[in-house]
């Protein structure tokens, strides 16, 4: 698995919201191959900021129907990397990124009649628009279905080209939003002291919770045999729609997710007690070269092989995005976090090296996978 990373220029750039702008990149004729992707992958943007490289994965919400490719950034408090991009990147500015990666894609043939039933809340947005549009155009017998969370009206990311798409597809693609705090309109006098306020939003309103989807999926039933269910968000929304689709008898084998994390949240502790008390002995197969080290108490695989000067594949950090993904050949991990690795795949020896700690004195693992 190959960590080079490549400079593509910013074209253009979009404030969708006051807190979400697109970055519309530049792909040169001769990394074109690198860069084809799926609807639904991401892309990891490399930044150094004050002295330290920093890597974050963002999906893309473009199409690999249309001629470039399009990530799109929330603004998270704290977040160094996406504050950087809303301050800092501008039109015309050269971003390092690594070629996409990631699993949340279906599987798209011309022939298909599928229904896809598509779960969005915040950011959670951007795959999915990739899949939507993509499928439309590819499956044209297929239906898409999205139920999308948003906190008030002002935050509803792409809520305009929603609209055009819902109006151009029509009878094929249905958005329905939800919002959880929209704006409200408080009566004059003493009255608007004591009063919560009427909302102005006229459509549906609260979070997506077990019963917001169960009462969408009513109102939509599906008109062919075969459904598909993809959610991306938080994971206690992503928990929400799990369990009510699963409360329904729905396969697991049709539910995909993708969790949204939060700069810092599930980063691996600097004083983990997992793992073993004392160095265990690591041998790594990277891109073709066996890698013999120790690994210290508390740090993960990842850690150490970043830093002995090795670049093995990394983005989130978090758990959550299977970019460090490698497979146990000897020995046994423990992992603080894994959001992004099915429990099959964990039974198969799969891990996520950014989490993993060893629990044997010798552990060898391949990325080659």
């Amino acid at each position: 698995m190959s960590a080079q990373t490549y400079r593509l220029r910013v074209k253009k750039r979009i404030q969708e919201t006051p807190d979400a702008v697109t970055l519309v990149l530049e792909v040169p004729e001769a990394h074109r191959a690198a860069f084809r992707y799926k609807p639904g992958q991401y892309l990891t943007l490399c930044f150094e900021i004050d002295g330290q490289a920093l890597r974050r994965c963002y999906s893309m919400s473009s199409s690999p129907l249309e001629p470039d490719l399009a990530v799109t950034v929330k603004r998270l408090e704290g977040g160094r990397v996406s504050c950087h991009i809303h301050d800092h990147v501008k039109e015309g500015d050269e971003v390092e990124v690594l070629p996409p990666e990631g699993r949340f894609c279906p599987e798209l043939h011309e022939d298909q009649k599928k229904n896809y039933y598509l779960f969005g809340a915040g950011s959670g947005i951007t795959p999915l628009m990739s899949i939507l549009k993509t499928v439309v155009e590819v499956e044209p017998q297929s239906v898409v279905y999205l139920l999308y969370g948003s906190r008030n009206e002002e935050s509803i990311i792409f809520r305009e080209e929603l609209d055009r798409l819902q109006q151009r597809y029509e009878g094929q693609l249905f958005v329905e939003h939800t919002l959880s705090r929209p704006k409200t309109i408080k009566p004059k006098g003493i009255r608007g002291l004591f009063s919560k306020g009427t909302p102005t939003w006229p459509g549906k309103i609260g979070r997506i919770d077990v019963a917001a989807v169960q009462r969408f999926l009513e109102e939509h039933p599906p008109l062919h045999p075969v459904s598909e269910y993809y959610i991306c968000g938080p994971g206690d929304m992503i928990d929400n729609v799990q369990q009510a689709l699963l409360g329904l008898g729905i396969d697991k084998k049709y539910i995909h997710k993708e969790i949204f994390l939060n700069e810092g949240q599930g980063q691996p502790s600097s004083k983990s007690s997992l793992g073993l008390d004392r160095p265990a002995r690591l041998i790594a197969h990277l891109d073709g070269q066996t890698i013999e080290t120790e690994v210290q108490p508390g740090k993960t695989v990842l850690q150490t092989l970043l830093e002995q000067g090795h670049d093995p594949p990394y983005s989130c950090t978090a758990g959550a995005c299977a970019t460090c993904m490698a497979k146990v050949l000897k020995g046994k991990v423990v992992m603080e976090a894994c959001f992004a690795l099915e429990d099959d795949e964990v039974e198969k020896g799969y891990i996520l090296t950014c989490q993993s700690h060893p629990e044997t004195e010798e552990l060898e693992v391949t990325y080659d996978v």
